[in-house]
């Protein structure tokens, strides 16, 4: 049978949702017909043909189709088994709320390509694609984007067309990268996330982000984590990887380097698709198994400076540079760039700000060339920037954040201590989470100054806030200051369901820094604990006049008295000690570590 074209294929999947549509609402069938024959088409076209082809760290001159190289990672429930990708349809259709939660290059944005396409492929519902960075600069709500996603602008009277429409739960709106969101942004496009998901339940909702954002906490949803690849997927991925390459016999090559005993140390990195797929773009110029995850990133800026196109065609041949900029130059450019966009909360350059930015760089250094050249070079002879339509990007987010390390590690002391104390803490009031790679980045490359002037401050914060000797007075100095709340919902079976929410502090930023999860390790969400909530004055009253559905947010530190039972339960009341231990003993540690490499530095310039 001849495969379907894309014009059939998405003319089929809005034909299955529209009819029932337009024999359901006789009285708005022209406005339905328009949405779906002409904006929804519109863009359901466009995002078709955006990630069905793709490129990728290994194919880079030429965008290949996205199947040929999509690995199918697997995701897990802390409290069920593994998910494999092929049951994630499943998963959705079972729990029609899921966050799925990855460190950087984990595979997550595969992942939503292939939920998009797959959707398309099998006709199961109609996907809805929000980057929710693109909200950081629109003055909009969510379901205004949603409607002018739908509309165009062009239907009459379009949102209460659009209301009924999403109301018979025929999409799946899938929200990529919450973690890039601006922090001051956060509150707001979290309760139209929320309230979006409450008007229209019917349809299914995914979201996606980096660990340390807080998407963990949001209500109704699941929280699934994209698990590591096993040996088994590491020898699979290596091969699909080569599947359409004539240079088969380097499987066996990068598979037998990796497996050494000597490497079983390192193996850690290669369970990451992405730094698995820097290791097989540089084999050839670079087969050893770097030893920090910065090396990684040096390895592949140095084959795409060198060997750019060895992997991809015969031979060794070099594309022209236009600039004529030597690799040091080229770095230089590339670090400051990454510096200036990357505190700005860029991660997508169109024309104009790549050539504004790049002319006040080569302006400031007296770097002679043409900025239209250079341009040129970045995207085409090294191709360490990827053009994708009137966009350009770096092929991770993860290289724009080790220019940035490697920038702030050349700089003098007193510039360092200005970087991690004023210009980090940008970054952190800009993002919401999801830095931890590059905090890591900057503590292998800068580990004393990183420690010196930003971990060790952003824990040192959290013991300036309590004055209780009182051991039970500190858990509620320790609610007060999380605002730690339960937003409590009357399920259907008369049982409490509760989503929580805290505000995040430079606390945050050491707790997860250091993998300890105090907040979601206890079990403040757990039902049975939830339940015994119903003594609290305010929820028994409340629940008098509730119905299903129904939401009442609780600030804990506000019934403190009335919630022994709840804190015991969910084991609220051992967390601010275990904390408060935790930092104290971390703290002694970080700064018995800075004294003594001090100490050691100071004997060595004496020999």
């Amino acid at each position: 049978m001849e495969p379907i074209s894309t014009t059939a294929a998405v003319t089929l999947l809005l034909s299955t949702f529209k009819e029932p549509l337009v024999k359901k609402f006789k009285d708005i069938s022209d406005e339905i017909e328009h949405v779906f024959n002409n904006s929804l088409n519109n863009y359901i076209t466009n995002y078709y043909n955006k990630y069905s082809k793709t490129k990728t760290f290994i194919y880079r001159d030429e965008k290949i189709d996205f199947y040929e190289v999509f690995y199918p990672v697997t995701i897990k429930n802390r409290v069920s088994a593994s998910t494999e990708v092929q049951e994630l349809k499943e998963v959705i259709f079972r729990e029609k709320y899921i966050t799925i939660i990855g460190s950087a290059g984990s595979g997550k944005s595969m992942l939503m390509k292939h939920l998009f396409l797959s959707c398309i492929h099998q006709f199961y519902t109609i996907p809805i694609v929000v980057e929710l960075r693109n909200l950081n600069d629109l003055d909009i709500t969510i379901f205004e984007y949603i409607s002018n996603i739908l509309t165009k602008n062009k239907v009459a009277k379009s949102e209460k067309i659009i209301d009924r429409i999403l109301k018979e739960g025929n999409f799946i709106f899938l929200f990529d990268g919450y973690d890039e969101i601006f922090s001051d942004n956060i509150n707001k496009i979290t309760n139209e996330i929320e309230e979006l998901v409450d008007l229209y339940s019917n349809n299914a909702f995914v979201i996606t982000s980096r660990p340390g954002a807080n998407a963990e906490s949001f209500h109704r949803f699941n929280n699934y984590y994209v698990q590591p690849l096993s040996p088994k997927q590491v020898n699979e991925f290596v091969s699909i990887q080569f599947k359409n390459h004539e240079n088969k016999e380097s499987i066996g090559k990068i598979i037998t380097v990796i497996e050494k005993p000597e490497n079983m140390d390192y193996l850690d990195y290669f369970t990451n698709p992405l730094l698995l797929s820097m290791f097989i773009f540089t084999f050839s110029s670079h087969p050893e198994i770097p030893r920090k995850k910065s090396k990684f990133y040096w390895n592949v800026f140095d084959t795409l400076c060198t060997k750019h196109d060895t992997f991809t065609k015969k031979g060794f041949w070099l594309h022209e540079r236009k600039s004529k900029l030597k690799n040091e130059e080229l770095e230089l450019i590339l670090k400051w760039f990454s510096y200036i966009s990357l505190f700005r909360g860029k991660y997508n350059f169109d024309a104009e700000y790549l050539k504004q930015t790049l002319t006040s760089i080569v302006e400031k250094f007296k770097i002679e060339c043409n900025v239209e050249d250079l341009v040129y070079d970045l995207s085409v002879s090294i191709s360490i920037l990827i053009q994708d339509g009137i966009e350009y990007s770096f092929p991770h987010k993860s290289l724009q954040e080790y220019f940035v390390a490697m920038l702030i590690q050349s700089l003098d002391e007193e510039q360092k201590k200005d970087v991690y104390t004023k210009k980090f803490k940008l970054l952190t009031n800009k993002t919401t989470g999801g830095n931890q790679n590059f905090f890591r980045l900057c503590n292998e490359v800068d580990q004393t100054s990183f420690l010196k002037y930003f971990i060790i401050p952003s824990g040192e914060s959290y013991n300036e806030v309590y004055s209780a000797a009182d051991s039970l007075a500190r858990v509620k100095e320790f609610l007060v200051y999380f605002n730690i709340s339960l937003d409590l919902v009357l399920t259907k079976s008369g049982k409490l369901f509760g989503g929580f929410g805290h505000r995040l502090y430079p606390i945050h930023i050491f707790i997860d820094f250091f993998n300890n999860d105090f907040l979601f390790e206890v079990n403040i969400t757990n039902m049975e604990c939830v339940d015994t909530l119903r003594n609290v004055s305010s929820v028994k009253e409340w629940l008098e006049h509730a119905k299903v559905g129904d939401r009442s947010e609780l600030f804990l530190h506000e019934v403190f008295n009335e919630i022994g039972e709840y804190l015991h339960c969910t084991g609220l009341i051992n967390a601010e000690n275990n904390l408060n231990k935790f930092v104290r003993n971390k703290l002694l540690e970080l700064n018995s570590m800075i004294k003594e490499e001090s100490v050691s530095t100071s004997e060595l310039l004496d020999l």
